[in-house]
Order: C-alpha cells, then structure tokens, then sequence
C-alpha cells in the first residue's frame, strides 16, 4: 500500500511542477510535496493543509456558478491528490451537491478526467469509477459526453468510461435517446442542441455499444431530421458495404468512377483538392476499380490527370499481378517498358487500384522511380516516397519530436489525416481505412485551434493503431481495440507511418 502511496505521491511532484498548474497550487503546498523523501510525512503535512482549499463553493444563483466554473473546471489542481488525501475525497462527494445547474457536474467531470490523464497518465474510466464511489453517477458521465461533443470546446472523453457508463446504467442510457428526457438533464441550451445530442448519442449506443434493441430507430419520429438519422443508422448496421459506398460516392463526384453527371469544371482548384483527397483515402484503402470502370475513368479528361501521374496496379485474389503507368495517349506501360494490351484487364479475372511500394520489390521501386523522374510526375500524394519498410516498423523515434504547429496542421491537411475532434484544444490526427476499420493515431501533448495558431512548439508523445466497426474513434482509442502494427497489412502500417514523420517533418528530439 505504502509503495501505492509512494508512486502516485511522484506523479503529483511531477505534475505540479507543470508551468500551467504552478501558478494556481498554493506555494505552501509546493514547498511540502518538493521537500523530503519520507512519503507518510509529506502526506501528513499535506492533509493538515488541504482542509483549507478543499471548502465546496455555495452557490445562490446559477449566474453565479457559472462565472466561478470557467477557472475552476480548467485549473481544479485537487483532483490530483484524490488517492492520496481523504480530505480531497470529501470535498468531491460534498461538492457534487452544491451544484445548482446540473451542467456544473458534468463540466467538473469532464475537468476531474482530462487533469487526470494529462498529468497522472490515469483513464478516464479509472477516474470516473473514483467519483461513482462517492456519490456521482453514470448519467453524469454519459451527458458531460454529450456536452463535450456539443458545447465545450476544451475537453473530450473516453468511449471506454462512457460504455462503462452505459453498462452500470443502461435505463438511463435508454432513456437519454428522448428529446425531452435530454432537455432535462442538460439544460440551459438552445433547442437546436438536443437535436445533436440525439444524434449522437444514437450513434454512440447503435455504432459502438451494439445497443441491439432497435425500436427507437423504427419509431415515428416527429423531425424529418430526425428520421434521415435512425435510416443511417440502420443502412450503417445492415448494410457491410455502407463505408464502400460512401467512398465510391465521393469518388464519382470527383470523376474517379463512371456517372450519369456531370462533374464539376476541372479547372476549379476546389474540385482538384477535392479528387486529391478522394485518391488518397482511395489509396489508404487499397480501394480497387473494376476494370470496365477504370478504362472509363482514364477516358475521362477530369479523371485522366490525376490517373497519369500514379502507379497502378492489376490485381488478381487481392494480389499484385502487374504493375503498371497509364500515358497521355490512354495506353498503359509495364516495368519493363512494354506495352499492355487492354484486353489483359478483365472484369472476370481481377482489378485495378492503386499501388504501394510494399508490394513492389527494390529493384521494380528503382525503376518506377526513375520513370516517374523521367516523365515528371506531380504525383496528388507521395505515393512511390512512402518507404517499404518489409514488417520493420520503427515509431519510437517519433516520441519526443518537437515540431511548430503551423508546420503540423498544414503537413497534416496534405496528407488528408483526421483531426482528433473539432474543439478548440485537440490532442490527435488519425489515418484511417474506412473499408476495413483499421486506424492509426498520433497523440501530441495538445494542439489549440483558431486563427493565432503558428509558432507555438507541438511535441509528439505516440504513435496508437487499433481497429473499429462502424464508429469512428478521435481523441481516445479504447484500450480494447488497440493492437500491435504487425496485426495491421504492411502497406497501411507503412502509409501511416510515413505520414506521421512527414507532419512533425525535421522536428527537434525532446532533451
């Protein structure tokens, strides 16, 4: 137990010298947890202090409350010493009941979790479980998620404590899919939100909690909105092939599939964009063409451009057959610089897709290299640079690596990476095959969204694979679906690793 006390007593000290939790610690406090090494000493200074910053606010008015919450659910230092002083459990379970909008426990939950884990490296799962043995309760949970997603642009939380939540509560969680079950628990917002919340927490029971009870999603629902969603939802769960047809969507817009429309003016810089990311989600997916449709596409003068300046491939059972670049004229060259005759490309037999140097051999990533050289490529993305690496993936060199922010969202927009969420502070970009649900993430210490971003310095902290179903998994990847690169195909693992070295670039190593 002593040994317990001992290390979580050293995370502390090492949290509290953080420049962003030293200006708000009393210094009384700094000067205990910095002297000695006797543990049941220090601790026993620091209990006699605490009752004196752990005294729960009374608010009068919720006005009130919601001035003091802004400072206190952002630099709530407390909640680091939890294990380590009865005190600061008191002062949580009183406080729970001094909050007049419930909304105040929801945002000092969120504030409790993401301290935690920033500075006690603690899950948030673990974190709630703390406040459930005081007195706080799931609902807190699953609706400071909704506010999260919604409304707070500051902090996220984990899938994992979420459907931990779920589970310990699941009429509540059931519950929560009404409108006005929500309007009730999260108060004080425009109706507009409840719409959201709706949304979301659908997909949060159907697509990552296998809620198997379908009968909201079949119900008469008063919104048209409203209905458009529960019919995602279920075409999502029915149908394997939905993210396949989403992508082919997108790639008919852009001209990469046959269609009865007409695209957009290839000259317009959006629509090029716009078919560059198309390829690269493409390429990340190791989506293949049917023939019929790929020999459409090249005739095409909008898919022609960007299909000239790629290395494609034919495909049989999965496997790479013959390697191929597509000419100005519409004819297509193998390695050894020999005409392929159309007819070798049949729907019956194979397809066509793009590429990876993984599946190339040295000598064959030479010569594509060369020709590419020859005939001036400008490749959309850096297909034939991405480095086969044969299995041997090394991602600890990225730990560490300091790199300018402006340099990080630009690098990570070129190569089409989701940003970990949409709130002013994110920790997270994320390559993802959508057709197969395999998933690779780079955490940084925290990246700030808004106009002013630029020099400030970004330090990358790991590098997380995993695989999903259905839903997609942004700033926390539960535990649970984390795997090992090697259980991922080479050529994603490659892609992805690539990527995360283009967007810290020649960032300096952490001292």
């Amino acid at each position: 137990m002593m040994d317990e006390k001992k290390e979580q007593l050293e995370k502390v000290r090492r949290a509290f010298r953080d420049p962003y939790l030293r200006g708000w610690i009393p210094n009384y406090l700094l000067t205990i947890l910095e002297q000695g090494e006797d543990t049941e000493d220090i601790l026993s200074k620091v209990e006699l202090v605490m009752p004196k910053y752990c005294v729960p606010r009374k608010f009068e008015t919720e006005e009130q409350q919601s001035l003091d919450e802004g400072s206190e659910r952002q630099n709530d230092w407390r909640c680091l010493l939890f294990e380590l002083s009865p005190t600061v459990r008191i002062f949580w379970a009183e406080k729970y009941n001094h909050y007049i909008n419930p909304n105040g426990k929801y945002q000092a939950l969120l504030g409790f979790t993401d301290m935690r884990d920033r500075f006690l490296q603690a899950s948030h799962e673990s974190s709630t479980e703390l406040l459930y043995r005081i007195g706080w309760k799931p609902a807190d949970t699953m609706c400071a998620y909704l506010l999260s997603m919604t409304t707070n642009r500051m902090y996220s939380l984990s899938p994992d404590a979420v459907s931990e939540a779920v589970r310990l509560d699941g009429e509540m969680a059931v519950r929560l899919l009404d409108k006005k079950v929500l309007g009730e628990m999260i108060v004080h917002h425009h109706s507009s939100y409840q719409a959201w919340w709706q949304k979301i927490w659908m997909e949060f029971l159907y697509l990552f909690c296998a809620f198997d009870d379908q009968t909201f999603l079949h119900a008469e629902h008063k919104t048209k909105k409203l209905k458009q969603q529960c019919q995602v939802v279920c075409e999502r769960l029915g149908n394997p092939d939905y993210e396949q047809m989403e992508l082919e969507k997108e790639l008919r817009a852009c001209a990469l599939l046959p269609t009865q429309e007409e695209p957009d003016d290839v000259s317009d810089k959006k629509f090029m964009k716009r078919q560059k990311t198309a390829l690269l989600r493409a390429f990340v997916c190791g989506y293949q063409w049917r023939c019929s449709d790929w020999k459409k596409m090249k005739e095409h003068p909008a898919g022609r451009i960007m299909a000239g300046n790629l290395l494609w491939g034919y495909y049989r059972d999965g496997y790479l057959q013959t390697a191929f670049a597509l000419r100005e004229d519409g004819s297509v060259l193998d390695e050894k610089g020999e005409m392929v005759p159309p007819e070798s490309f049949s729907d019956e037999t194979g397809k066509i897709g793009l590429v990876h140097p993984e599946e190339l051999t040295e000598t064959e990533r030479k010569i594509w290299k060369k020709y590419a050289g020859k005939e001036k490529w400008k490749q959309p993305f850096p297909q034939l640079k991405i480095p086969a690496c044969q299995g041997q993936h090394d991602f600890s060199a990225l730990s560490g690596v300091q790199v300018t922010e402006l340099f990080l969202i630009t690098a990570a927009g070129k190569w089409g990476l989701y940003q970990g969420s949409d709130r002013n502070r994110y920790i997270s970009y994320h390559m993802a095959d959508l057709l197969h649900g395999y998933g690779a993430q780079m955490v940084f210490d925290g990246i700030w969204r808004g106009p002013e971003y630029g020099p400030e310095i970004i330090t990358a902290e790991k590098v997380v694979f995993y695989r999903f179903r259905h839903f997609l998994l942004w700033e926390h990847v539960p535990e649970s679906l984390v795997c090992a690169p090697e259980e991922l195909p080479a050529r994603f693992v490659s892609t992805a690793l690539a990527a995360f070295r283009a967007i810290v670039g020649r960032g300096e190593k952490r001292e």
